[in-house]
């Protein structure tokens, strides 16, 4: 049984959030009612979540090292406890305790200690609610009953593809195609040892090589190793065939964080089935769709858009460069299809980070009622210059490197652009931070840039260390920094973002196809190559 007393102090923390959150907005709503009817349609404020109020919830609520109570429980079962434990809890909890659930919150204090971030209890309530969408209640089940079929721990998992939501194909027969998931696990070598003696004759002939090489070659390209076709029997089941990739925790995280490859970061852009979740991978995956919200935004350049071509470009971004397009290996409607049969979705997960996530960017101009909404966009330099600094760091440094040259007389004076693009590449768990704690961070920044006109470079290198920049307010970055401003307003922008897409999703693409030839084997790789021309021919 879990700890009454944790879990109270948890739940009190997290009221005591609620509370503090609703007299902030209160104070913010009662302000703007004073301003003038032809003020801006753009708040000049955000309801974020006070990061002093995110910190009391943060440490307060991680675990301790002598605790082993959350150690070998999962996300899904710990809160299943919970709820079992106090089922009448949440009952009481007041409409203001349910408005954190989409409640912004400012992601860097949390990229800067995602190391520590260890339970859901650290997270406002109900955090990343909007990534779990509805879906048939039998295929959940399904899923879970698949997962369970696996005696290797998993750590997060996940349905898509059109047997999971429908792409208006007319999929719902098992017999048909194969399930598509994804498993994010902590060592992939372990995993598949353990995996090779419950199931060896899910691999192809690199099994006889041993869990070593398989982990190796899963490494390439986007660090995915997919099972296709393999025959499952379930209980209560007709049987039927699965495809499932392998990739390692970090390596989502990594996706998720950075934009790498944008393969698994960009399979969550678009609604997908959660069957085991991670808070890590919550917070991670809400950063994910919050960043794909801006770069579509940069991409349609539009002072208007809709909700239909919002989605229709999110949904598109994992296929810019995509290799099986060019040859016809994939379903050319295949965009159209997700988007169209999946609208409720894209809503139930996007439309609750537009409305609150983007006061200065996006304000939303339809009734709440609308079949489809639409939205005005700030398409000024300054709300272009915020959206580049704050793009995930590998793709941001792809899309400020095509402009040192053009820009080389202001890229010289921004030393925030010259650190992302002479940084080499680390992971997450790599990252160092300062002593400094978050809150003390933000308060240097803020002395450093107010009332100057130019940020004081010197004090900047004096005051915080170079591993802090990143964590820095997007406005300290953009302050005074002509190199990014000039970024903003390129009139060949929108090329360039395509292109830094179009790099960051082919290589690893072609990939992941090249080497499913091995793991797959011949057979499989020809009946999946079949199986997809007959899509693309089917769509002429």
């Amino acid at each position: 049984m879990l700890p009454i007393t944790k879990y109270n102090n948890a739940f009190n923390s997290t009221r005591l959030i609620s509370i503090q959150f609703n007299r902030f907005k209160s104070s913010k709503i009662s302000t703007n009612e004073s301003q003038s009817k032809d003020s801006s349609i753009f708040s000049s404020t955000t309801d974020e979540i006070d990061p002093v109020l995110l910190d009391k919830l943060f440490r307060k609520n991680k675990p301790k090292s002598t605790s082993s109570i959350y150690r070998n429980v999962s996300f899904t079962k710990r809160h299943e406890l919970l709820n079992i434990q106090e089922p009448k809890k949440f009952s009481v909890l007041d409409e203001n305790l349910l408005k954190l659930k989409t409640a912004p919150i400012n992601f860097n204090y949390y990229l800067r200690n995602i190391e520590d971030l260890r339970t859901a209890n650290q997270l406002p309530y109900k955090f990343g609610s909007n990534q779990l969408i509805s879906n048939d209640s039998k295929m959940d089940q399904f899923l879970k009953k698949i997962l369970w079929e696996f005696n290797a721990p998993v750590r997060f998992s996940f349905g898509y593809g059109s047997k999971v939501f429908s792409q208006g194909l007319h999929t719902n027969d098992l017999k048909n195609s194969q399930i598509d998931m994804i498993f994010a696990v902590s060592y992939p070598d372990h995993w598949h040892s353990l995996n090779l003696n419950q199931f060896p004759n899910h691999y192809s002939n690199l099994k006889y090589f041993g869990s070593n090489i398989i982990s190796k070659i899963g490494d390439l390209g986007a660090g995915v190793y997919f099972n296709p076709f393999v025959k499952m029997n379930i209980q209560d089941y007709d049987p039927f065939e699965l495809k499932y990739g392998v990739t390692s925790i970090d390596n989502l995280m990594n996706d998720l964080i950075n934009w790498d490859t944008m393969y698994l970061s960009g399979r969550l852009h678009k609604p997908v089935a959660i069957i085991r979740n991670s808070p890590n991978i919550s917070l991670l995956n809400q950063y994910n769709l919050v960043n794909t919200i801006k770069l579509s935004i940069l991409l349609l350049d539009l002072d208007e858009i809709t909700e239909s071509q919002l989605y229709y470009k999110i949904a598109s971004l994992s296929y810019i460069g995509d290799p099986r397009f060019k040859i016809g290996g994939e379903n050319p409607n295949k965009v159209n299809n997700i988007v169209n049969n999946q609208f409720d979705k894209f809503r139930e997960m996007y439309l609750p980070l537009l409305d609150n996530y983007f006061p200065k960017l996006i304000q939303r101009i339809t009734p709440t009622d609308s079949k489809e909404h639409k939205f005005k966009i700030n398409k000024s330099i300054e709300a272009k210059s915020l959206i580049l600094v704050d793009l995930p760091k590998s793709f941001r440094k792809k899309i400020l490197s095509k402009y040192t040259s053009k820009y080389e007389n202001e890229y010289s004076k921004d030393i925030f652009s010259q650190n992302v693009i002479n940084s080499k590449h680390e992971s997450f768990k790599k990252l160092k931070k300062s002593e400094l704690s978050f809150l003390e961070l933000q308060t240097l920044a803020k002395t450093l840039t107010l009332k100057k006109s130019e940020l004081n470079i010197l004090e900047l290198k004096e005051k915080i260390p170079i591993e802090d920049w990143e964590y820095l307010p997007n406005e300290t970055k953009i302050h005074s920094n002509e190199f990014i401003k000039s970024i903003a307003s390129d009139v060949n922008l929108v090329n360039a973002l395509e292109s830094s897409v179009k790099e960051t999703v082919s290589k690893p693409s072609l990939i992941q196809s090249m080497k499913g030839i091995l793991t797959a084997g011949l057979g499989k790789s020809w009946k999946y190559a079949i199986e997809k021309r007959k899509k693309y021919e089917s769509a002429k």
